[in-house]
């Protein structure tokens, strides 16, 4: 009997072994993973094929039942091309995508951020586009999320704050703008956003990461880059924060600020009054000097005028001629 059990219990492991092969995800994933490969032209080939599991398939992992898709891994063969609309966002628990390093381009779909189970999300050294879309706050399970070398744009969303898993979040190399939000995620242990488009100060609640992490955003200070200018306004606080929670000093900065600008008011009203002074100063001397000048002048010219306006004296033939010099010498 004991030998009898045993080949019955090996018969059994060997039928659930070949059922656990035969198992297969649902025909929509399938289909979905096809649909995907036959949009995106692709370099490298993978040999899916709807004749084989597609828990067999290269990139694809499923869970221990093999019932459906949990990770989807295509680093590097070559994807050219926007993400096609109703392909992966029907793998309904997908927990891990990688796309990395290819050519893929367009926006982030929205029918990502809908995939709620999404625990890690690769998609750097691609081209893609866009903004991020603030649907990622959707995403409650994202632990994460690496969109580095990209050609993403626009703010850095209030909504990665709300992700309370979240472990590492990557930004850098792109075109971002704008203020980083105050992001306060307790268990952040990687943070980059360097070499884009940012500025303003940078909030206290990421001020422990390193310098490297924010290099190469031109208008970008304060720990544990070097101080802002007091020109340079506070991070924009994230929703529910007060303005007080975002960069010490903002107020202080701006009544120096004022101060400043009252004082050189007045400094320059004082030169500008003491230059008007001087100016009249010297025309009033300039008056006064030309005044003597011209007293002389005036003076002489009135004697050579009487002078010449003289009645000349009376002669004896009664002609009007000068008198002779005997006469102008006085002599007798």
């Amino acid at each position: 009997m004991a030998p009898a059990a045993a080949l019955l219990l090996a018969a059994a492991v060997v039928v659930a072994l070949a059922c656990l092969a035969l198992a297969d995800p649902p025909a929509s994933e399938q289909s979905a993973l096809l649909s995907f490969l036959a949009a995106v032209p692709h370099e490298r080939k993978l040999g899916w094929s709807a004749s084989t599991p597609a828990c067999a398939w290269v990139g694809v992992t499923c869970d221990a039942a093999n019932s459906t898709v949990v990770k989807l891994r295509l680093p590097g063969i070559g994807l050219v091309g926007p993400i096609p609309p109703g392909t992966l966002g029907r793998l309904k628990n997908l927990q891990v995508l990688s796309l990395r390093a290819n050519r893929v381009s367009g926006t982030i779909p929205d029918e990502l951020l809908r995939l709620s189970g999404l625990r890690a999300v690769f998609l750097q050294d691609n081209a893609i586009s866009g903004a991020i879309p603030p649907g990622v706050s959707g995403l409650a399970a994202l632990e994460r999320l690496v969109l580095s070398h990209n050609n993403l744009s626009g703010p850095i969303p209030f909504a990665l704050n709300g992700l309370a898993a979240l472990r590492a979040l990557r930004l850098d190399g792109n075109r971002l703008s704008g203020k980083i939000p105050s992001i306060a995620n307790p268990g952040l242990k990687v943070f980059n956003v360097s070499d884009n488009m940012l500025n303003g100060s940078i909030p206290r609640s990421l001020a422990s990461f390193p310098a490297d992490a924010f290099a190469g955003n031109l208008q970008l200070c304060g720990t544990p880059l070097p101080p802002c200018s007091p020109f340079f306004p506070s991070p924009a606080p994230a929703p529910g924060m007060s303005p007080s929670d975002g960069a010490p000093g903002g107020t202080g900065k701006r009544k120096k600020l004022s101060t400043a600008a009252i004082v050189g008011i007045i400094v320059a009203a004082v030169v500008v009054a003491l230059l008007l002074l001087l100016a009249i100063v010297f025309c009033c001397k300039r008056s006064r000097r030309g005044a003597r000048t011209e007293g002389p002048k005036g003076t002489a010219a009135a004697v050579g005028q009487t002078v010449t306006t003289r009645p000349p004296p009376a002669s004896g033939d009664g002609t009007g001629t000068a008198s002779s010099p005997k006469d102008d010498a006085g002599t007798s």
